[in-house]
């Protein structure tokens, strides 16, 4: 199976780019589903998850979202809530 790549919603663009500076393989919402960077295209919940859902696991997104974070773990898609991995961060340092 090939390896996961990761896309960010909207709201964390600035990470995408973090990320694949870093190696890792991350593009945005807007990059990975229409071929550019232009925010301004509205993506709805649906479509996003659809087209993930298409994806068979092999794309997980990276979201501040909980709604949309709940969609996809309800149709088994990948998915990384930024508020829990720092709210586990932070428990681990405590």
């Amino acid at each position: 199976m090939p390896a996961v790549r990761y896309m960010t919603d909207a709201h964390l663009s600035g990470l995408a780019k973090e990320l694949r500076e870093k190696g890792v393989a991350c593009e945005t919402v807007h990059k990975t589903m229409l071929g550019h960077e232009d925010s301004r295209v509205k993506l709805t919940d649906p479509e996003i998850v659809k087209f993930l859902a298409g994806k068979g696991g092999s794309v997980a997104l990276i979201t501040l979202d909980t709604e949309l974070a709940e969609y996809c773990s309800a149709f088994g898609i990948p998915v990384v809530r930024v508020q829990d991995v720092v709210s586990e961060h932070i428990r681990g340092k405590a």
